[in-house]
């Protein structure tokens, strides 16, 4: 069900990015000859005839001026072929890529970027309608709250709660037959216990455990008692939607931001020699994260797609060889200079690029395959 749930949000981030290419291009007038899930070889491929019915693509219709949509065998990404993007320029037609503007080119490389972005905000918006998950200290006057409880957001090892099986994620609902309140009122709870065992009502996802666990005094106080959690006061928290709407612009921003951090981190942690491959997931470590975020529940799970697609526009806009950013890097170069790099030469690095790109997935894979088992 992990490896079902993962292929289906993969698909839908890729066919949003790849629809951003295929309508500017259609918009802007460039003919669109393949649109295709996943990476060649093909498994299946359709066109519309020019009396608009779909007809499954065979052999003898390789030459057909139609657009195809593909399924292809790798399900890694995606693609759409742009008529002229390999540089070579047809003079009498107006619909090859090659033949429009710089703007006009610019503006079909970044769309697919623009379309995860665009994604991203929707998701964020519609949540902030229907109510997030998320911790309810510092919200703002507008903000509604519904479903509070504690969320366990960290556990120690050999902790109380370790030995107790207790997992981030999990929810505290209920201390001594009581609801949970604040971490205060916890903390409390285990002072006047002093180290004698306290019945919690624990939800994971749908399910409800109800454990009796004895918090420790700590090292440095033994006045002071720890189950080895954090935690975090959480809730469903919503908007109106005029203000949702807003609140999911806002997060989209901050979320974009914190990805920007975060890549800069891995990049200047790489050049400084260390270690980053922990803070690095392929296909299986993110489907991976996909399967424990769907026991937390679907509104965690959209959050993580949000999260996903805004990832992914990020580093397709990166300027490395085959990426979106690559592309535009050689438009940006021909509006500086006046005239486009020799098509030859940007295929040869493009092609360099993807197979850099297929290594390092291949590389980050192996490391998650090890790390999970």
């Amino acid at each position: 069900m992990t490896v079902i749930i993962f292929l289906a949000i993969l698909g839908v981030l890729v066919l949003v990015h790849e629809l951003g290419h295929f309508l500017a291009a259609k918009a802007i007038g460039v003919g669109v000859e393949e649109f295709g899930i996943g990476f060649p070889p093909r498994l299946l491929g359709w066109f519309k005839n020019r009396h608009g019915h779909w007809k499954l693509l065979k052999k003898k219709h390789h030459r057909q001026r139609h657009t195809i949509f593909s399924i292809n065998l790798i399900p890694l990404g995606g693609f759409v072929k742009l008529r002229g993007e390999d540089g070579v320029s047809q003079p009498d037609d107006d619909t090859n890529f090659v033949n429009k503007t710089v703007g006009e080119r610019a503006i079909i490389i970044t769309s697919g970027v623009l379309m995860n972005i665009i994604l991203a905000t929707i998701i964020f918006s519609i949540g902030f309608m229907i109510g997030w998950p998320q911790a309810t200290e510092d919200l703002d006057p507008g903000a509604r709250v519904r479903n509070r409880e504690l969320m366990i957001a960290d556990v120690l090892p050999n902790s109380p709660a370790a030995r107790a099986d207790l997992k981030p994620g999990d929810a505290i609902v209920e201390i001594n037959g009581q609801p949970a309140g604040s971490a205060a009122g916890l903390r409390q709870v285990n002072a006047t216990a002093a180290g004698q065992e306290v019945s919690y009502k624990i939800r994971r996802s749908s399910d409800i455990l109800e454990l009796s666990i004895a918090a420790e005094p700590l090292a440095s106080n033994n006045n002071e008692y720890s189950l080895g959690v954090a935690l975090i006061e959480s809730g469903l928290v919503s908007y109106a939607w005029p203000r949702a709407i807003w609140e999911g612009i806002k997060l989209t921003a901050l979320s974009l931001k914190d990805i920007a951090v975060g890549f800069w981190q891995l990049f200047t942690g790489l050049f400084k020699g260390q270690d980053m491959s922990d803070n690095v997931a392929g296909p299986v470590g993110i489907a991976v994260l996909v399967g424990q975020i769907s026991h937390l529940g679907w509104l965690y799970l959209l959050q993580f797609i949000a999260l996903l697609s805004l990832n992914l526009a990020f580093i397709n806009i990166l300027p490395f060889p085959a990426l979106d950013g690559g592309r535009l890097f050689f438009i940006g170069l021909e509006a500086v200079t006046g005239r486009p790099a020799k098509a030859q030469l940007e295929a040869i690095i493009h092609s360099i690029g993807f197979i850099l790109l297929l290594a390092l997935v291949v590389i980050i894979t192996i490391k998650d395959v090890v790390r999970l088992f």
